[in-house]
């Protein structure tokens, strides 16, 4: 009798620390699945700020955009009205180079996707550069230029 008693106590103890393992890995198993739950709601959350910042800053800088074509279309008017045929040529070429500048930035624009916080903010940065760098390249369209006639000059 003593011998199973002793036999019964072993396996129970046993029994005992094996589900009591059981339950601490089930506590780690549903704090891991916890934690990935809210990983991902954080990330959801995340992507949908970015949206957010993406959509607003897609407005403003089309109404940019548009402001852009719209001197790109008076420069062109200006040069139509260059006598010399070389300047006009010139001034032509220079012209095209920043409609293509032009058409590039609404193109990323259009075709930018979503994915995160660093490349939104890298995309946005290296954007409103190239933004800002071709406001200043229309602006000072003829007041950069050595070669133009005197009846364009501003």
């Amino acid at each position: 009798m003593k011998y199973s008693i002793g036999i019964f106590t072993t396996i129970t103890l046993i029994a005992a620390f094996a589900f009591s393992g059981c339950d601490r890995q089930s506590d780690s198993m549903e704090r891991a699945e916890t934690s990935a739950i809210e990983a991902n709601r954080d990330l959801e959350i995340a992507k949908t700020e970015v949206e957010a910042e993406y959509r607003i800053f897609k407005t403003e800088n089309e109404n940019q955009l548009t402001r852009h074509n719209r001197t790109i279309e008076e420069i062109k008017r200006e040069i139509d009205n260059e006598p010399d045929r070389d300047v006009r040529a010139g001034l032509e070429t220079r012209l095209e180079e920043h409609k293509e500048n032009h058409r590039e930035l609404k193109r990323d624009m259009e075709n930018y996707e979503v994915s995160g916080r660093d490349n939104w903010e890298d995309f946005k940065d290296s954007f409103s550069d190239r933004m800002d760098d071709l406001g200043n390249s229309l602006n000072d369209f003829f007041s950069s230029s050595g070669n133009i006639s005197s009846t364009n000059n501003r």
